[in-house]
């Protein structure tokens, strides 16, 4: 009971770790940090933690699909970081946080086409209660005034990234399992981390030079440390069968960003809006349960 109830805990915390970085990345929006300087303070904190638990793994670093699986997945965490931020820059932060939790239907189309993994009914009813989750929150946005007019184009278009590459991100460590024998498998996080950063860091060198802040490095920080604390109590919480972890871990994350960012920010919840949580849940519980 003892040895069951750690990797539950940790499967809870992670998901709460996971609510710190919603509010992290509507912070940097909020207080104005530049997504690129964002971007390279969370990935550089988050790499540092990875750093530390790869180290103490086993397995050799030095394999070519490893580094190129690892740069990929940095060039879409960083497209997903930016995007997200810029998403709460023109709409609510339930949006964004939204299409970011339910990136995980990405990969099962994904698996099901370069993988030939089969498809199931579940994930046609998975596609329709997607679309009405959609359709509530827009209802509820619209209904809220929270999106401009002449935003909402811009807002489409960025929601779509976030959903896209997130999910596309899902998939890639998806093909960690592929991977050569003899690899140290948790060495993909650093080096996705740093790939990352290393692109954000020369996109921020880039822009005009601009005075670092304290609240600007704490919202930057703060991510990264939520994200790297969620990773490691994920790897903990894969003792649990998939169809406990992924629930627990998912919903705790996108009804506790959603709550979070709300109290904290103070979005207007409505009806529509609290119809469009409700079937998001159902959206994540119906991938992971397939």
């Amino acid at each position: 009971m003892i040895i069951s109830g750690i990797p539950l805990v940790c499967a809870v915390v992670s998901g709460l770790a996971n609510t710190v970085v919603a509010v992290t990345v509507k912070g940097a929006q909020h207080y104005d940090c530049r997504p690129s300087r964002f971007g390279a303070l969370a990935m550089t904190a988050a790499g540092a933690i990875s750093l530390v638990v790869a180290l103490t793994q086993p397995g050799s670093w030095w394999d070519w699909h490893l580094w190129t699986l690892g740069i990929v997945l940095g060039l879409l965490c960083y497209g997903t970081v930016t995007a997200t931020v810029l998403a709460n820059h023109y709409g609510p932060p339930s949006l964004p946080w939204a299409m970011a939790n339910l990136g995980l239907i990405v990969p099962i189309g994904l698996a099901a086409v370069f993988l030939g993994e089969a498809l199931r009914w579940t994930d046609a009813l998975c596609l329709i209660v997607f679309g009405g989750m959609l359709l509530a929150f827009v209802r509820g946005t619209a209904r809220a005034g929270d999106v401009r007019a002449d935003r909402r184009l811009t807002l489409i278009l960025l929601l779509a990234m976030v959903l896209l590459v997130n999910g596309t991100l899902m998939f890639g460590f998806k093909l960690n399992a592929f991977l050569p024998a003899g690899v140290n498998l948790s060495a993909l996080s650093p080096i996705m981390y740093a790939a990352g950063a290393s692109l954000s860091w020369l996109d921020e060198w880039r822009r005009p030079r601009q005075q670092f802040r304290w609240d600007q490095i704490a919202w930057g920080v703060g991510m990264g440390l939520g994200n790297g604390t969620a990773v490691l109590l994920l790897l903990v919480a894969m003792q649990l069968p998939a169809s406990v972890a992924f629930p627990v871990i998912q919903g705790v994350s996108f009804l506790g960003g959603i709550v979070a960012t709300a109290l904290i920010f103070r979005e207007r919840l409505n009806p529509w809006k609290s119809l469009g949580i409700v079937l998001g849940l159902a959206v994540i519980l119906l991938a992971v349960w397939r």
